[in-house]
Formats: structure tokens, sequence, C-alpha cells
């Protein structure tokens, strides 16, 4: 953590400094030279933080240090948070046209001037404090001689293990799966191969996921004649650093053979691409790190004239490596079984045991390897600790336990961890062990999760300007493909909204727990309570007993973040608010909370509030006391209005209100929320009208609701609100939307317009034709759209070439749907409710009659019943999803008749997925159409009776005509 925070307080005590300077608010005066020891000693401290963090896990000593030095940062931290509030309000209050501050400018106030000594005075000592505090910490580094930045040889990192090709094939448990696959692909005359007919081959997963084991069972695989299959076989542990003339040395070096003695490697690879030119090779290259281009290309260039069928085996944690090394295939690593865990431990614990010994421990020992979590390495460990364990109880002992807080285990698992945790930069190493807040098996929504980090200051941009969001979801991406997240995928919320969701892995949260133990405090939930006096994270997983919040073991004036996960909810003492000092992160949910109470002022340092599902009727005005609040989260509470106050918040980026239904008005002062970038008000249904102030918060990203009236001048709201991505509308009647000058949003990719189901219009709303739509625009939803007929510019050019997603529901009067199919950017199509249409024609491809029979089309063929369509147009070009859900009466889709099928048309030729939901009285589908769709893998069929009484019995022809689809999936 000081690796990321030392650099930033030197950042920010120059900026403070400047800023008091610049609007002229002597807040402080005669610290510039406390300051400027304060910025030396942290800038000699910053130098060596990088090799202070890699002997943390090995020498407690040094860890202490670093304690220590935390300690002081987070204090530094806290100050400058003060003195930058205080210039900004002292330089409100002068700029304030009021009586009093009139006087003030002519008759000096000695009130005022006595009022602010004790402020000057309180931060001026908590500096000097702080000086002497950096002073003593400065001295006892001299005792661990850490080597400043630039300085430290690679050899100073955890050792890694050499590896070789020989293994103990009894030993291996649960990999015939992926030996089965890895086989199937490396030998395969089919799979597609790489340039120059050589394949590389990437084995992916987490440290101590079993890639080296695949790779070496692969290696020695006699059953198929994987050695006689390749002419030259060679294995590799690359390892790191990557040293280009040791590897190619490592390559070249052969049994009864004397090394390669070149120094230099020009003719190392000279010698490699003479050696392997026109041979089929396997070579394996074990445990790789490094992506730089420039050390693969070498090899890439020597090693691309092998025969082909050629081989390049890579076993590495990153998805990145994977990537540079030019993979054709990568093969993910499977998670073992818990029964394979048990065999790999009970082979290593119970070796030399009598029967009657192991019998005893057998059914606690199968509930330790379940927390194993299908990691192979985890196993090996637990068994070897297990192994010197004599009794049941020491057994059970290691059961009740976390993993993170086993001596022994975290000696020989977590290391292969920190290897990977090392590579990281320090904001991402932040990132990372901040995740040990939430509970194991959490599902993680990755928009919440970067917000989180920005909260605490761990997302940092490179640029002036550059958005937290993107540099946040960078570390996101890096992170998950160095394999700390899994099971990441998007969802859908109930807008249409696409978000991430992703888990931790057991065993990498044990490890992110083990780096935050002394930080990361937990209350309620087995195995989760741990005690620190240096807590700055309290996480709160069950129960409602007020008593745990006098626990001896949290000191909640030092709490960062007050995170709350429990299904059943907690009750918070009042008097909570009066002890978070210091708090940047507070979420209540799921809590009873009457009311906010005045204390809730006292938070100065807050940064994000998130008070969902909470009993909450009024939110009262000491809530604009939060001066460092960023991130407030209201949602789901009954409040009937915000106060005034709230605008006191100048930094609030984040105002989260959705879904709190009795919330009729905003305040009127809004325009104060200058940093104001993301309002979801969402399902707000009471709200509806919106400040004209509004229209000046010229930073906001995001607007969830947006309510326009006929006759209206509303939407002149949102002229200079051209920083918009996000925006829901709710129209109601015939509005102009030439005011909102949509055509000038740029950044704009989502829109949502909702039509009200209450509001009158013509059959065609004018409105909507003379719509200007954001050039940019990838995702547009169409809800209770009203009209006969599709707006027209759905298909113009410049929406053609951007829109990605588009979703129409409960368009209850179209009854037809052509000229889509120039979408030719469109991925996903989404049609819900269209209770009119009752036949979908070929129209939907473009396909349509020609005026004159006996004519040539465009594609210069001639018939009796003449089919037109362009010779370079392909109907939904890129479309990869099409959702069709409750169409009532739709009864017929159009197929292809033979005329159609000697036309070269191609129709959708990436399709993937097709669904079909609450389509009841459709009888069958276009079969024509669908053998046309080589692409398409996945098709769902749920509560379509006609088409279940069609397709159920696979022995019919109807079952034959779509069998060709690999996944066929018919449900009631």
């Amino acid at each position: 953590m000081a690796e990321l925070i030392v650099p930033t307080i030197i950042d920010v005590l120059a900026d403070v400094l400047v800023k008091q300077l610049g609007e002229k608010v002597n807040l402080v005066m005669g610290v510039e030279e406390e300051v400027a020891n304060i910025s030396s000693k942290l800038a000699t401290i910053e130098k060596v933080l990088h090799d202070a963090e890699r002997q943390r896990l090995k020498d407690r000593s040094v860890g202490i240090w670093l304690e220590k030095l935390e300690d002081i940062t987070y204090q530094m931290d806290d100050v400058l948070d003060e003195w930058n509030f205080k210039i900004h309000k002292a330089k409100n209050a002068r700029t304030q046209p009021t009586l009093r501050n009139k006087v003030r400018s002519f008759i000096p106030s000695l009130r005022s001037y006595l009022k602010q000594l004790p402020v000057r005075s309180d931060i001026a000592q908590k500096i000097k404090k702080i000086n002497g505090q950096l002073e003593l910490t400065l001295k006892e580094a001299d005792q661990f001689k850490f080597i400043s930045t630039g300085g430290i040889p690679d050899s100073q990192d955890f050792k890694r293990i050499m590896t070789t090709s020989i293994i103990d094939e009894s030993e291996v448990y649960g990999r015939a799966a992926d030996q089965d696959a890895l086989r199937n692909q490396v030998l395969s005359e089919s799979s597609s191969q790489g340039r120059d007919g050589v394949q590389v081959i990437s084995v992916v997963g987490a440290g101590g996921s079993g890639k080296t084991t695949l790779a070496q069972l692969l290696f020695n695989d006699d059953r198929v004649r994987v050695k006689n299959h390749f002419e030259l076989t060679k294995w590799v542990c690359v390892s790191d650093p990557f040293n280009e003339r040791r590897i190619a040395r490592a390559i070249l070096e052969s049994p009864g053979k004397s090394s390669p003695d070149s120094s230099e490697l020009e003719p190392l690879l000279q010698q490699l691409k003479e050696t392997f030119s026109g041979k089929r090779f396997l070579l394996v290259l074990d445990d790789v790190w490094t992506k730089e281009d420039s050390k693969w290309k070498p090899f890439q260039y020597s090693l691309k004239d092998g025969a082909p069928g050629s081989v390049i085996l890579v076993t590495t944690r990153s998805l990145e490596v994977a990537a540079a090394v030019g993979t054709t295939h990568t093969h993910h690593m499977a998670l073992l079984s818990d029964s394979d865990c048990w065999l790999i431990m009970q082979r290593i614990a119970f070796g030399g045991r009598s029967e009657e010994w192991s019998k005893k421990k057998e059914s606690i020992g199968q509930k330790i390897a379940e927390k194993c979590k299908g990691l192979p390495l985890a196993a090996k460990t637990m068994g070897s600790l297990l192994r010197f364990k004599d009794t049941v109880q020491q057994w059970q002992n290691v059961l009740d336990s976390e993993i993170w807080q086993l001596e022994e285990a975290t000696m020989d698992l977590f290391p292969h961890f920190y290897l990977s945790y090392n590579e990281l930069s320090p904001e991402q190493k932040s990132c990372f062990s901040y995740c040990a807040v939430f509970p194991k098996d959490h599902e993680i929504v990755v928009e919440e999760l970067i917000r989180l980090w920005i909260a605490q200051g761990y997302v940092r941009p490179r640029r002036r300007g550059e958005r937290l969001e993107l540099v946040g979801l960078e570390y996101f991406n890096n992170l998950a493909m160095r394999s700390f997240f899994q099971e990441v995928r998007k969802e859908s919320d109930f807008l249409f909204h696409e978000y991430m969701v992703c888990k931790m892995h057991d065993i990498v949260h044990d490890f992110a727990q083990f780096l935050t133990k002394s930080e990361c405090h937990a209350l309620g939930g087995a195995g989760r309570n741990s005690s620190s006096e240096r807590a700055r994270h309290l996480t709160i997983l069950e129960g409602t007993k007020q008593e745990m919040f006098s626990s001896r073991g949290v000191d909640f004036g030092r709490l960062r973040s007050f995170l709350t996960f429990s299904e059943f909810g907690i009750v918070v003492p009042r008097n909570l608010f009066c002890t978070l000092k210091c708090v940047r992160t507070l979420t209540l949910s799921h809590c009873w909370l009457p009311e906010i109470p005045a204390e809730i002022g006292r938070l100065i340092h807050l940064r994000h509030l998130d008070l969902r599902h909470c009993v909450i009727v009024e939110i009262p005005a000491e809530i604009g006391r939060l001066i460092h609040l960023r991130h407030l989260d209201l949602s789901q509470n009954r409040f009937v209005a915000l106060p005034e106050a709230i605008c006191d918040l100048y930094y609030l980026e984040i105002l989260d209100i959705s879904l709190c239904q009795n919330l009729c008005c905003l305040p009127e002062r809004i325009e104060s929320l200058v940093h104001l970038r993301y309002l979801f008000n969402f399902g707000t249904s009471e709200l509806n009208q919106i400040p004209q102030g509004l229209g000046k918060l010229t930073s906001l990203c995001s607007l969830t609701r947006f309510v326009v009236r006929s006759n209206s001048d509303d939407l002149a709201i949102l002229k200079d609100l051209n920083q918009l991505e996000i925006l829901h509308i709710e129209i109601e009647g015939e509005v102009d939307f030439g005011n909102a000058e949509l055509g000038k949003k740029v950044n704009m990719r989502e829109m949502y317009l909702l039509f009200s189901s209450g509001a009158h219009f013509t059959e065609t709303p004018s409105c909507i034709e003379s719509i200007e739509l954001p050039p940019n625009l990838q995702q547009l939803v169409l809800d209770k759209y009203p009209g006969t007929q599709l707006p027209s510019w759905l298909v113009t050019k410049p929406l053609v070439n951007n829109l990605t997603k588009l979703i129409i529901n409960e368009a209850y009067n179209i009854s037809s749907l052509p000229a889509l199919w120039k979408l030719s950017s469109l991925e996903e199509l989404g049609l819900i409710r269209v209770r009119k249409l009752e036949c979908l024609g070929k129209e939907f491809f473009g396909i349509t009659k020609a005026v004159h029979a006996n004519s040539r089309d465009a594609l210069g063929t001639l018939s009796n019943s003449e089919t037109s369509i362009s010779a370079e147009a392909v109907a939904f070009r890129n479309l990869r999803k099409l959702h069709f859900h409750n169409f009532y009466n739709w009864t017929r889709w159009k197929d292809l008749s033979e005329d159609d099928e000697e036309v070269a048309l191609s129709i959708m030729p990436r399709l993937e997925e097709l669904d079909f939901w609450g389509c009841g009285k459709l009888e069958i589908l276009p079969h024509r159409i669908l053998g046309r769709i080589s692409s398409l893998k996945k098709l769902d069929i749920g509560r379509c009776s006609k088409l279940r009484d069609h397709y159920s019995d696979k022995t019919r022809d109807d079952w034959k005509q779509i069998s060709h689809i690999p996944q066929v999936h018919i449900s009631n």
C-alpha cells in the first residue's frame, strides 16, 4: 500500500500548497519548510519501497516497518484532505454575495481571524508531528539496507522452481480430460495452423493449477505415440527473467553433446534455424512470463520453417503472454474435483500410516479437500501439512481455520501467487488486495468494484483528463488476465444495460486476505472473524446484534471502509457515525436505520456512502457536512425529498437515488454539484420534474431517467451536456428533440427511449422522426414504441455504421420489420412483445419481389418470379444474437423459396445464438434460412407450444432440419 500512497501524497502536497497560494487563502501559514521536509523524506523513502515490498513476505521486521510507514502516510492523507477542503470552503465563503462578506471586504473581522487560528494551528501541528514520525521511520530503514529503485537484481525475487519433463504419472489425478483435449489439439491435422505451419498452443491458468503437470503428461504421452509423431522434442523451463541466450542454448542442448559455447545471440539463432528447419518438432516452453514482443520475435523467425504440424507448447499464467507469443489455440486449465483433491491429499497425508489411523481422519480430510477448491497445489500443500498432524483435534483445527491463517500452508502455497502479484503495478496490487473485503464466493459487479477502488484512491490517471473508470477497467482486465478473477461474464439488467460480473477463487481470496490480514477485519460469519488494531477496512458479514460494534479488535476511528454483506440486515448503532472519523467507503445495505443521525456530518473524509435497502424516511441536512464525499448511494429508500444541503457536496461524483419510489423532487441548487458525473435515478416514478440547474452539470456522463412532456422545453436542459454516455428519456407526448442537440453528443454510447403508456401519440410520432441521433451510438432501446412503423432514421448510414445492439420492447402497433437487415454493425437484436406481427416476411432480410417479371435483378439472375437484392448486400452482416420474445400473434416465418435458394444470398453469416420465448402460435422454423447459417451454435425454444410439438420428437423429419445446430434446448 505504501508503494502507492507515498507518491500520491508527494503530488498532493505540492498541489495543496500551490492551491493555497493561488487562491490567496492563508489557512496554514509557515508550514512551507515542514512540507518541503516531508516531501524530501517521502521521495527518499519512495526509492526503496519496491525493494521493501518484495521483502515484506519473507521478513516480518520489514513488514512491521512498512506498517508504521503506512500509518504515517494515512495520517498525512487525512490532513491533506482536511487542508484542501478548508481552502475550498474559505474561498467559497469569501465569494458569496452576502451582506457579511461585503462588510468583511472593508472592515477586517477580528472574530473571523481568531476563528481561523485553531484551524491553522491544528493542521500545522499535525504536519509537524508527521514530519517527526517520518524522520524516525527513515532512520529505522537504514538497518534493512534496502536497494533503491533501478538497482534491484531479478534474483531478489522469490526463487522460481526450474522444471523438467520428468513426471510420475501415478501421482497425477483428475487430468485425463485435460490431457485428452490437449493431445487431440496437438495431433489434430484439422486444427487451425499458425504462421508457416507451426502451431503455438498456450496452456493458461493460475499459479498452482497444474499447467506444468499437464505439459509433462503430454510430453511423455506414449499412448498415441506423441514422441514418435515428432522428429524433435525439447523441454525448456523459461521462467523469469527471459534470458534469450540461455533459452537458445537450452533448446539446442542434447544428451551426449556439449552445449553451444557462443556468447552471442545471433549465431545461436542461426543454429536454431538450421536445426529445426524442415523438421516436425514439439517444443515445450514452460513457465513463460515475458510479454515483450522484441524478445519473442527472434525465436519466432528462427522456428517458423519447421515442418507442418510442428507445435510450440507454452505454459503461462497470463493471457497477455499467450497473445504475445502468437497463440493459435488456448487451453484453459480446469479445476479438479473435490474427490481428486482428496486423492492427492491422502496420498501425501496418509503415507506410511495404518489403515485404522487413516480411517479416523478421512471424513475431516475430505472436508479439508473441499477448501482447496480444485487447485492441485493447494491439495499438495494441505497434504504435506496434515502429514505431521497426529490427532483428530489437530486435523479439526486445520479444518476450522482459513488457509491464510495457517502459517505452514502460507509458506508453501502463497509464494506461488506472490510471483504473479509482484508483477503488478502498485495501483493494481492495492486494487487486488482490497478484494479481501468481499465474502468468499461473492459475485462481484465489476462496475461497482471499480467505484470502490476509486473511492479509496487506488486508481490513478496517467494523464490529465483521463477517465478513472477506464483506468480502473484496465486494472481489472490485467488482474483477470493473470487469473486473479474467474467466471468473468456479461449480464443484463431489466433496463437492458450490460455489465460484467466475476468471482474470486477461494484460494486467491485467501491470498488477498493474507496480504491484508493486518488491515482487514471481519465480523460475523464462520472463519472470518479476525482482530487487528490496525484495521482500515471492516466487513460485516451477518448478524443484527449491536454488541458486535463494541469489538475491541477494531479502532473505528481508523476505518476507511465499512461494508455490509448481510442477507438479513444489521442494526447499526447511532454512535457509529461519531466514531467513523476517517471512513472513505460506507455501505449500509440491508440495514435497519430509521433515520440518519446528525453525527454523520462528522465523517469529513467520506467518499462513498451506500444506504441501499435501509428504512430511511428522511435525509437530514447534516449530510451536507460530508465534505469529501465522492460517491453517495441512497437507492431503494422511502424519503420524499433530498435536502438542499446535499448540494454542498462539492466533490460529489456519483449520486444513486434509484428505486426511491417516493422521491418527488431534486434540490433546486443541483447546479452546485459541478463534479457530478453519474446520476442514477431510474425507478423514481414520482420524480417528474428536473431542475433547470441540471443543465449546468457539464461533467455529467450518465442520466438514467429524464422525463419530458408535451409542449415543454425540458429537453433544452440536455443541450450542453455533451459528456453524456448513457441517457434514458421518458417521453410523454409530442416533444421537440431539436432542443436537446443530440447530434452533438459524440460520447454517447447508450440511449433508452421510453414512451409513456399514458401518453397520446399520432400513429407515427413526428417527434421521433425529427431526432438527430448521436453519431457514435452503440446501443438503442425503444420501449413501448407507439408507432405503426419504425422510424426511418433507424437504417440511415450514420447509425448503420455504429449501432451494435438494438432492443425493441412492447412495440404493440408494429406489424412488419423491414429494412433492419441494413444495420451492418448490429451484433445483437432483441424483439420483445411485438403483438400485431403475424407473419415475418422475407423483407426482414431485404428480399422483395421485383416490379417486373422476367427482368434481371442486381445479381443478373433471370426468373419468372424475380427476387431483388443488391449484389453487395448481406443481411445482418455482423449479427451474433437474435431474440424473439412474447410474439403473441406470430404464426409464420416465411422461408426461402427454391428461386431464392438459387440467389447467392448471404443471411446472418455470423449468427451464433437464436432464441424464441413465449411465441406460442409460431408453427415451424424457416429450415432453409437456418440451413444457410453455418455459424449458428445455439438454439433456445421456450414456452412455444407449437414449436415444441414440432421438434421435441427427435425421430421426426422436422428435428432433422435443425439437428445440425450444436446446442438445441427446448423447454416448457
